[in-house]
């Protein structure tokens, strides 16, 4: 049978794992602001479709899209609530809602 490690032994392994944890996570981690928006407003592969003011409209808009089968998520920002697509949706977005 195989002996369990002392006491030491294992506190030392625990706090190499915690050491090993906090270097992946400082050197490969976001930081605190997560994605940010370039000079058109888009987040990463994700592109502006709208902009409402208030968390109902966007909500109405949202609705009308599922309804047209695309795909949409919401973003709050300054300038209020955003639509936002990928590219691939992102042009029949755009016409579902010029029909409104």
């Amino acid at each position: 049978m195989v002996g369990v490690g002392s006491v030491t032994e294992i506190a030392l392994v625990v706090s190499l794992v915690i050491l090993l944890a906090g270097i992946l996570r400082y050197t490969f981690g976001r930081g605190p602001e997560g994605a940010l928006p370039d000079e058109n407003g888009d987040l990463g592969l994700l592109e502006t479709v709208a902009v409402v003011p208030t968390r109902e409209a966007a909500d109405v808009l949202v609705a009308k899209l599922a309804r047209e089968k695309v795909r949409v998520t919401l973003s709050h920002g300054a300038d209020g609530w955003r639509l936002l697509a990928f590219p691939s949706d992102a042009d029949d977005a755009r016409v579902v809602l010029r029909a409104m």
